[in-house]
């Protein structure tokens, strides 16, 4: 029973919450690079509450879509990114493996999400947009991307993840950020996320629905 108690005590992970205060469509370097280039070194240490600003016509449709996905931020990066892209957001969706009747009900119902994010905004007193709160008082807006990160890692005191002590160089991002991964796929609906679907033609040649084109 002892030795039982002390494996599960091991394996015990504390994650840190942090605030995100932005606008997906506004801020979109930060959301395209910044913010996944960060989630990418410490994403497994870290969980983030979003309050999303701008019209409550997107803020509260992308609110409703990362509240099912909370419990992966990897996940959560890459919806945004998607959406700062401004790729559609049926894609972007689709994607994220979301319950799409979970997700249609909470924007039904949950309008006030845009005012509330604008209510813990103005408590900032700031005029600044990213902004991350990591604590009371201490947030970090306005500085590039090794700032964000530093900033958030000052909340792991003296025992900091591997990535806020070996980050994977900010330069070297869009090496891989285009890699996507898929929560969720089914081959009959392909076509209502408007991915390519490939098929064999007469002439034996591959045939794709992305560009109309062969192979």
């Amino acid at each position: 029973m002892f030795f039982l108690i002390l494996a599960l005590a091991q394996t015990v992970h504390s994650v840190y919450v942090v605030s995100l205060y932005g606008d997906v469509y506004k801020d979109v370097d930060f959301f395209t690079k910044t913010f996944p280039w960060v989630v990418d070194n410490i994403g497994g240490d870290i969980s983030v509450d979003y309050y999303l600003l701008g019209s409550g016509r997107y803020s509260v449709p992308q609110m409703c879509a990362l509240e099912q996905m909370k419990r992966n931020t990897f996940l959560q990066a890459q919806f945004l990114k998607c959406e700062a892209e401004g790729t559609t957001s049926t894609i972007c969706l689709c994607e994220s493996g979301i319950d799409p009747q979970k997700y249609q009900h909470c924007v039904l119902t949950k309008g006030f999400y845009a005012s509330f994010a604008s209510n813990k905004y103005s408590q900032l007193g700031l005029d600044a947009s990213p902004v991350i709160d990591v604590g009371y008082k201490n947030t970090v807006f306005g500085v590039d991307e090794n700032w964000y990160l530093k900033k958030i890692c000052t909340i792991f005191g003296d025992n900091p993840p591997r990535g806020c002590t070996e980050p994977f160089a900010c330069n070297s991002t869009s090496e891989f950020s285009h890699r996507k991964g898929v929560a969720s796929f089914n081959c009959n609906s392909m076509n209502d996320c408007n991915l390519p679907v490939t098929a064999v033609t007469t002439t034996g040649k591959p045939y794709t629905t992305e560009n109309n084109i062969y192979r």
